[in-house]
């Protein structure tokens, strides 16, 4: 007796796999991809749990907690930073404090405007996805006048 092409390929199928190959292969195939998730997770809290214990930590905290933008709206957030950062503190202790946060980002630095970005999640990749921006003005001396910082969502 012969068999066909066809009865000697659907030997080799899927369902003639025994239920505890598949699954070891389909293991297999996943297990490398949720250890990159779960890494790069791990890293984004430790990050953020080092900014918490910086200076600004609290404050981007509280933003965060806040109300959430919704797609292209940007919250107006000055009021939460002025009562971290009170008028009239000096430029160098405010540059201090968003350098030692490791998420901060020191967009424009000039002598009349010091501009933060801090971003929370990774657009793309993290459906929650936001960041604040703020500006701080400056006078001659280098004293605090203005704030302006706003909390909008990465599209």
């Amino acid at each position: 007796m012969t068999r066909t092409r066809t009865q000697a390929r659907s030997r080799f199928t899927a369902a003639a796999m025994p239920a505890a190959f598949a699954a070891a292969l389909l293991a297999a195939a996943v297990l490398p991809l949720s250890s990159c998730a779960t890494a790069g997770a791990q890293t984004s809290v430790s990050t953020r749990d080092e900014t918490m214990k910086t200076g600004v930590g609290p404050m981007l905290e509280e933003i965060y907690s806040s109300r959430k933008p919704v797609r292209f709206e940007q919250l107006d957030v000055s009021e939460i930073v002025l009562r971290h950062i009170p008028l009239g503190t000096d430029k160098a202790a405010v540059e201090a404090q968003f350098k030692a946060a490791p998420g901060a980002k020191i967009v424009e630095d000039s002598a009349a405007e010091l501009v933060v970005r801090d971003n929370k999640g990774q657009a793309m990749l993290d459906p929650d996805a936001r960041s604040v921006v703020m500006t701080f003005s400056f006078d001659a001396a280098g004293k605090l006048v203005k704030v302006a910082a706003v909390h909008l969502k990465n599209q």
